[in-house]
C-alpha cells in the first residue's frame, strides 16, 4: 500500500501529466502547477481514494506535504482502523 504521500503524489502527476518524481513534499502546488480549483480537485480525488470525507480545510494548505498531513488527519479521525504508513 502507497503511504498518503505517494498517493497525493501520483494523483498530482496525473492531473497535469508530469513525472512524480518532480514532485517532493516541499513542492508549493502553485509553483507545480495547480490551482485552488486543481487543489480542491485533489482532495477531493483523495477523499473517494481513502473513504474519508473532507471538509473545507481550515489551515491553508501550499505543499504537497500538507495535502497528504491532512489527509493523514482525516484518516486518524475518520477511520482509526486503517494502518496509513507514514
Amino acid at each position: 500500500m502507497e503511504n498518503t504521500f505517494e498517493t497525493v503524489r501520483t494523483l498530482i502527476a496525473e492531473k497535469l501529466e508530469i513525472d512524480k518524481a518532480t514532485i517532493t513534499p516541499d513542492s508549493v502546488l502553485t509553483e507545480i502547477g495547480l490551482d485552488s480549483l486543481d487543489t480542491f480537485d485533489i482532495i477531493f480525488e483523495a477523499e473517494d481514494t481513502f473513504g474519508i470525507n473532507v471538509p473545507t480545510p481550515k489551515e491553508e494548505i501550499k505543499t504537497v506535504q500538507d495535502v497528504a498531513n491532512l489527509l493523514d488527519q482525516l484518516l486518524n479521525e475518520q477511520a482509526p482502523s486503517l494502518q496509513v504508513q507514514k
